[in-house]
């Protein structure tokens, strides 16, 4: 039985400004305290595959991991918009930091919005804070049918965020739960010690410290109240069992129309990082094959590059904090009956996304080209973060080939004529 609370808007409660959650300008303060050594850590990041264990007390500590779970479940329940600027501004200090404690972090939406009220409080009452990755890219997968739920193996990859993971989530496809019933395409979750970690992250070219790693289940037992029809993935029609259950239209979104927000949220935030540094750079070098020793800085075409490069980071992390702010509002439309989440809203969410991950790319493109030889050698931040733009922009995921799907579901949403 599913225990419902009065739907309360996530709108206009702030102590820092109009609209903002309370606690978030902390948060904010917290992640920009940890940008040194976050930075100081980048190449040690890459080395290992993931941040260090003092960096995730860090985080631990300061609630990162709470910024969507459900108050009443012990989390701080603050948005998605919040999110998405928390993760921007943690991936100014280390992109790859920032993607392994985002797909860590941000799977607490789904959990709060789609599982029982019983799963959810054993989920999220494991450890107090909920880190798991979710993956779809299943592998030689055996999902079988037992008394009171299912027997699960298989190998899952990408499973970005789990090096410190709490639990683990997966998509597959599972019997039905009486004999003749049809199969079921179901996110499944698996606690902590129910999976093997591989040691195979980091011979990509970039977030090499995403921590990404491959998980394999052998007969992970997943109780029934473990695993959830996914019938939310691009379309959401009415209050779900998390927006009835927490009286907050944030639990009553799609996947689709967030996932890709948490990318883009990281690749702003990488934008940011390469005006860091090209602005360190510009600062304190001057313009080369010129008479007379000219800081770069002062010098037009480095102001312009700069200008240009400002201009495109900060389109990026405004389109990242306006697609959180348009799930929360086509969210609150659904729950209420006002309108559906359909899979047209879903579909330009994610593609906004991806023009945001484009402008980020554009930035730090921009600032290698016009920095120097020395800038982009080995070990130099400016490499490290094209490298991480280059990873994050050769996903499969791309506008190019969903650009047409989201154009198809706009039209067949349209009026008749």
């Amino acid at each position: 039985m599913v225990t419902r609370a009065p739907i309360r808007s996530t709108a206009g409660r702030g102590d820092v400004g109009p609209g903002e959650p309370p606690g978030l300008a902390a948060l904010l303060a917290r992640a920009a305290e940890l940008r040194p050594v976050l930075r100081a850590e980048q190449q040690a990041t890459e080395e290992r595959g993931t941040y260090s264990p003092e960096t995730h007390d860090a985080f631990w500590e300061a609630g990162f991991y709470r910024i969507l779970q459900p108050r009443r479940f012990g989390g701080l329940e603050l948005g998605v918009p919040a999110f998405y600027r928390l993760i921007a501004e943690v991936a100014r200090g280390c992109p790859s930091t920032a993607w392994c404690l985002c797909l860590g972090a941000g799977h607490a939406l789904q959990v709060g919005s789609y599982f029982s009220e019983r799963a959810q409080r054993e989920i999220f009452g494991l450890l107090g804070q909920l880190v798991s990755p979710a993956s779809g890219h299943g592998q030689n997968t055996a999902i079988e049918r037992v008394p009171g739920g299912y027997e699960v193996s298989g190998k899952w990859r990408y499973c970005s965020g789990v090096p410190y993971s709490t639990h683990f989530m997966g998509f597959g496809t599972f019997p039905g739960v009486e004999p003749d019933a049809p199969d079921r395409f179901c996110w499944f979750v698996v606690p902590g010690g129910g999976y093997t970690i591989l040691d195979d992250w980091g011979g990509i070219i970039g977030m090499k410290g995403s921590g990404s790693n491959s998980v394999v289940l052998d007969g992970a037992f997943v109780p029934d109240h473990f695993a959830v029809d996914c019938t939310w993935f691009g379309a959401s029609d009415g209050p779900t069992a998390g927006s009835a259950l927490h009286g907050n239209p944030v639990y009553g979104g799609t996947f689709e129309g967030f996932a890709e927000g948490e990318i883009a949220a990281v690749t702003a935030g990488t934008a940011m990082a390469a005006v860091d540094e090209y602005v360190r750079i510009i600062t304190t070098s001057n313009v080369p094959h010129h008479d007379e020793p000219v800081l770069r800085a002062d010098h037009p075409d480095y102001q312009r590059w700069l200008g240009m490069g400002l201009a495109w980071a900060d389109a990026a992390a405004a389109i990242s904090v306006r697609g959180g702010q348009l799930y929360e509002e086509y969210a609150r439309l659904s729950v209420e009956g006002i309108e559906p989440f359909g899979l047209d809203k879903s579909a330009r969410l994610n593609d906004m996304y991806f023009a945001s991950e484009q402008l980020a790319y554009d930035t730090v493109e921009l600032f290698l080209r016009n920095a120097s030889s020395s800038a982009v050698a080995d070990g130099q931040a400016m490499q490290r973060y094209f490298r991480d733009m280059v990873a994050a922009c050769t996903r499969a995921d791309q506008l190019e080939r969903m650009a047409a799907a989201a154009a198809g579901a706009y039209l067949r949403s349209l009026p008749a004529t």
